[in-house]
């Protein structure tokens, strides 16, 4: 929003897709911090994205809340469908198919 450049964005956004949907198929345990450092990393792509999109008559303070919001939202839906998916009796195949198919997204989009 304070339009300061970053380099790649698109790519860093489709590259988190491609990393994170490889991690949920191949059912990958990251060290704590390594996960961090790359939720990290990445969100500096994705927040870059909304803020460089913000509309010139939109209130920044009020398009950043919509966002809070909104990622805040989209998170919880995910955990409830995780825990719904969880109690199925194929769900490692569920969770692995839905990270493939994040990367092939993901991959997708690079091309």
């Amino acid at each position: 929003m304070a339009g300061i450049p970053f380099f790649s964005v698109e790519i860093g956004i489709a590259l988190s897709a491609v990393l994170l949907g490889l991690a949920i198929a191949n059912d990958a345990k990251l060290p704590l911090i390594a996960t961090m450092a790359g939720v990290g990393f990445f969100a500096m792509f994705h927040g870059h994205a909304h803020g460089e999109e913000m509309p010139t008559s939109a209130e920044p303070c009020l398009y950043a809340l919509g966002f809070v919001l909104g990622t805040g939202l989209i998170q919880l839906l995910g955990l409830l469908l995780g825990w719904i998916v969880s109690r199925i009796p194929f769900r490692r195949t569920v969770f692995r198919l839905s990270g493939a198919t994040l990367a092939i997204l993901g991959i997708y989009f690079l091309v």
